[in-house]
This record gives C-alpha cells, structure tokens and sequence, in this order.
C-alpha cells in the first residue's frame, strides 16, 4: 500500500512540476508533503495575496499565498503554495486553466 502510494504521489508531484514549469512559474520540488511552492514574481502583482486572488477568480485555479505563513508577510518572498493531492483529472484541468494564464501575461 505505501509502496503504491508513494509512486502515486511522486508521479502527481512530477506532474505538477511540470504543469508549472510549462506556465512560466519557478517551482520548487518539495521534500515532502504534496504541495508544490512557486515564485510567482514574474506575473508582476504587488503580492502574492493579489496574485492567489486573480487566479481563483479570473484563472479558476485555487492557491494559498505564501506570505501567509509568516509572521510578517512583507518578509515573505512572493510564492503560492499548489496542492498536488487531486484526482489527475483535476492536475489536468488545472493545466487547460494554467495555459490562460501564459496568454495573459504573455
């Protein structure tokens, strides 16, 4: 059982990876868990707070603002935190969703 499970989250861990790295952002591969933290500097919003929010909103894609685990957010650098731990139909919508967000911020 955890032989099998372990493989299924490196594979959904590899797909998100990629998923991201397609879409422009800076992942990087986490030592555990399943979640996936991103740079998202290069979308150009004034946080990451606003940058989760567009995308929940405008991409349909839910995230959790990095700075949202820190005691000062203004000292966090700007990150989102993707959740890996979904049915693959859902990484693969997230994908279709994802590519959206290559075209708008060219």
């Amino acid at each position: 059982f955890y032989s099998t499970l372990t493989a299924d989250y490196q594979r959904k861990r590899d797909l998100m990876l990629d998923i991201l790295g397609r879409h422009g952002f800076t992942a990087y591969v986490p030592g555990g868990a399943y979640y996936v933290m991103a740079d998202v500097k290069r979308f150009g919003f004034s946080s990451d707070s606003e940058f989760a929010q567009y995308l929940v909103k405008e991409i349909g894609v839910a995230t959790v603002p990095g700075s949202s685990f820190y005691i000062d957010p203004a000292a966090a650098p700007q990150s989102v935190r993707f959740c890996f731990s979904k049915l693959d139909d859902t990484l693969y919508e997230a994908d279709k969703r994802l590519a959206r967000l290559s075209v708008i911020s060219g």
